[in-house]
């Protein structure tokens, strides 16, 4: 039973969460923020920030000698050298031996140094390379979800229409059944009525994809339901920036990330350009190794020794055949200890090493020019990336600035064009409603009402996404507050 229960309180707990979740309204600062923390490119410009600091940490630890290690051992079968003693030997014997290296550069044109300073702009290029990533993302989340927003108000507008529709049909309904009105009246009302259902269901279709699209730039399934908050938005209360389209853009190119990045870009190319000079320079580097070395046939000298030496026959004398020896004398033997261990003979046999190494290139098979010539290359392409950059920040920002100024004038101009075509509509129905108008003037004063009212929705959200960019490049967050 407390593993049922366990169970059920599970389950319910799961069922709540998800119910809290699927009621949850999105702001346009959540829906960015789960986008950066979803999107594959964000993700991808993470990584490379890791690769450059991980290159730097390299090239820092370059600096530093280097050391390895090794042993060997083996055994020897039939005529070879034996490694201590370096003498030949024709038997079977075991050998083995350690040995360490370490070198150290101590100049190498400059290399090691314009190595580190090239990857730490590199690190840095690539945190504004995040940075850009991350407000490329914003700006997509930004447009469809001002996108979603400006769908659904089309569909109020149509679901308007539908009502005044459907209102007028039942009037319509009544002043036939008087027999006010002939009967095509009311045909035509149900036409109309069923042409602004087409409308409504075309505008829900509308802002169903318009919430697919901005769940595909957030990275969220589609299965995943997403409920937008749409905040209050008047157009007054959007304060367009007072700076003109060069104000803007000088305050641009000191915030933007994507012109600090260029900018690093061509710094990190001129280091290029040194560290190919470097390598038509001399290179100089100190190094020194440990060896030592052990076979199971060696022995331990152990010193000399006087060996007396007895007197031997070494003949006869010729006519008497009597004996002839040699004197009697001493001999100087080496003595060897049997038990020679390995670490007696790794202390015996330990030899060290210093050397210096001078490198001064004289021909490298055009190598070096080559490896040059490329980097003054990328250099020059760096620095028209540079330019390119902020060639396309200027336009980017003088197209704003003309769009909000257009979208402004569009909004005002088609606010007052509503406003008299409503007053329009309004005659136009009461005349139509005591017969006095035909349905093609009802039908056309009302079609003109809903494609303004289209039109001013069009204006405002494109005037205050034009404005939101500009706010952006004056290095104001994205946000609709």
């Amino acid at each position: 039973m407390k593993k049922v229960f366990t169970c059920l309180l599970l389950i319910t707990s799961i069922s709540l969460a998800s119910g809290q979740n699927s009621n949850k309204q999105w702001t346009l600062e959540e829906c960015i923020n789960y986008a950066w923390e979803n999107n594959l490119t964000v993700r991808n410009s993470q990584l490379t920030q890791l690769q450059n600091e991980i290159n730097l940490k390299q090239s820092k630890f370059a600096l530093l000698p280097n050391l390895s290690a090794g042993g060997s051992v083996g055994k020897s079968f039939g005529r070879t050298i034996d490694p201590v003693t370096n003498s030949f030997v024709s038997q079977a014997f075991a050998s083995g031996g350690i040995s360490a290296n370490t070198n150290v550069t101590v100049y190498q044109g400059g290399i090691l140094r314009n190595r580190i300073e090239q990857n730490e702009l590199n690190l840095e290029a690539s945190q504004y390379d995040l940075e850009k990533a991350q407000n490329d993302i914003g700006l997509s989340v930004a447009t469809n979800f001002l996108n979603v927003l400006l769908n659904r108000e089309q569909l109020e507008n149509a679901k308007f229409q539908l009502q005044i529709a459907s209102e007028q049909l039942e009037r319509t309904k009544k002043l036939v059944e008087a027999g006010s009105l002939p009967l095509t009246n009311q045909l035509d009302q149900e036409s109309q009525k069923a042409s602004n259902e087409v409308q409504v269901v075309n505008a829900e279709n509308a802002v169903n994809l318009a919430i697919l699209s901005l769940k595909q730039a957030m990275q969220m399934p589609a299965s995943e339901s997403l409920d937008i908050i749409a905040p209050a938005l008047e157009v007054n209360q959007v304060q367009m920036a007072m700076e003109n389209p060069t104000s803007i853009y000088d305050i641009a190119l000191k915030n933007q990330p994507e012109i600090k990045s260029a900018q690093l870009g061509v710094k990190s190319s001129e280091v290029g350009v040194k560290i190919s000079r470097g390598a038509f320079l001399p290179s100089l580097s100190v190094g020194g190794s440990l060896s030592t070395n052990y076979s199971d046939q060696a022995r331990q000298f152990l010193g000399t020794a006087e060996v007396p030496v007895p007197a031997q026959e070494i003949g006869f004398v010729q006519g008497t055949n009597q004996a002839v020896f040699t004197n009697p004398s001493t001999r100087t033997v080496t003595q060897f200890s049997n038990d020679y261990g390995v670490i007696d003979q790794f202390d015996d046999n330990l030899g060290q090493s210093v050397r210096v190494n001078l490198s001064v290139p004289i021909f490298s098979r055009m190598a070096n020019t080559s490896n040059l010539q490329r980097a003054q290359i990328t250099k020059q392409q760096a620095e028209l990336t540079q330019q390119n950059v902020k060639n396309q920040l200027r336009q980017n920002i003088e197209t704003a600035y003309t769009n909000a100024l257009a979208g402004l004038k569009t909004y005002e101009a088609t606010e007052k064009r509503v406003s008299a075509l409503e007053e329009s509509f309004r005659v136009a129905e009461q005349r139509y409603n005591v017969g006095d108008a035909n349905f093609v003037d009802y039908q056309v004063a009302i079609n003109n009402l809903f494609a303004a009212r289209t039109d001013l929705v069009r204006a405002k959200y494109e005037y205050v996404f034009r404005v939101t960019i500009l706010d952006f490049y004056l290095g104001n967050p994205i946000t609709l507050d």
